[in-house]
């Protein structure tokens, strides 16, 4: 570590980035791809890198086994990386190096060329730190695909089965992801037999009632003796089997074509899916003033939830 503290100050002219990447004690300068130049210091990059740490000690001009094509040369008394990465990469993860606040990733692009490049460099303890970020509830809610596919890529286990679980919120068969040529095709294949088995979960409320509260009989429709009923008859957990107005099998039959494409708890909140089922209801002079306060209940407190626990209960069969 000596070798650190002995190296001379900059005195050479850096980018225009904002401070402390331009500072005038710094021992060492990244030149990026871009023709960008940080002045930093070493023992924040051996800190983050024990790979690093052993390329600067070695201080040899000839790339290290894990770095091929980075070369560490010097101007005079200062030494010079040449680096593969951007300017904006190069910034942000020095950023984790250093003791300041993490970056704010607006896009999926940019959190993975952070995660690279700490690949690359062996930063495993700030990669833990920029999983979160992998995570945000937009990137799980637009494109849970690609975080998936990304996470499992730099083996971020949890954040692969959050991502896994959002996943399923989409048609069977989504959009191709450039993503995908990063994992094996048995994983992608995992993740689709995932979504599968999620369906049949989901799908198994829609013809079972026992899982209804005890208070389910009564609802609407099971009271209601003016609308036509469905042929078949339901038990539920009060052991009692009862009559179902047809709207509501309708309604529940629907739900199932909607849960087989997408297994989870959103399809079933979906308005133009409630309204055909009210508008069958509202024909019945006794469904139509309560057919719309139960069947909120039913869906919001109970049909939503019992979804979710359904499908928390498919294991995802991924090795990591």
């Amino acid at each position: 570590m000596s070798q650190f503290l002995g190296a001379a100050p900059l005195s050479v002219e850096v980018s225009s980035f904002r401070a402390p990447f331009d500072a005038t004690d710094a021992d060492l300068i990244l030149h990026t791809s871009d023709d960008a130049k940080f002045a930093v210091h070493k023992i924040f990059l051996a800190v983050a890198s024990p790979l690093l740490k052993r390329f600067l000690l070695s201080g040899s001009s000839s790339p290290c086994p894990p770095f091929e094509g980075l070369v560490l040369k010097c101007d005079g008394d200062h030494a010079i990386i040449k680096l593969e990465e951007d300017a904006q990469t190069t910034e942000r993860v020095l950023q984790y190096c250093y003791p300041f606040s993490n970056p704010v990733f607006s896009n999926l692009n940019d959190v993975q060329a952070v995660l690279e490049m700490m690949r690359k460099f062996g930063m495993k303890g700030l990669m833990n730190r920029v999983k979160g970020s992998l995570v945000q509830q937009a990137f799980l809610d637009d494109q849970p695909l690609r975080v998936f596919a990304i996470a499992y890529r730099y083996g971020l286990e949890d954040e692969a089965r959050i991502a896994a679980k959002y996943t399923v919120r989409q048609p069977f068969f989504t959009p191709y992801v450039e993503e995908l040529e990063h994992i094996p095709a048995s994983v992608y294949h995992r993740l689709l037999q995932y979504h599968r088995k999620c369906s049949v979960a989901a799908c198994s409320l829609t013809a079972d009632f026992s899982w209804f509260p005890g208070f389910a009989s009564r609802w609407v429709w099971f009271q209601c003796d003016d609308c036509v009923h469905h042929p078949l008859s339901w038990p539920l957990s009060d052991g009692k089997i009862y009559e179902v107005n047809a709207w509501f099998i309708e309604f529940m039959e629907r739900a199932r074509n909607a849960l087989r494409e997408r297994p989870c708890s959103k399809v079933v909140t979906d308005p133009f899916l409630i309204a055909e089922c009210l508008e069958a209801a509202s024909g019945c002079l006794t469904c139509r003033p309560a057919a719309f306060l139960d069947l909120s209940v039913f869906i919001g407190e109970h049909f939503t939830s019992e979804i979710e626990r359904a499908i928390d209960t498919v294991e995802l069969d991924i090795p990591f």
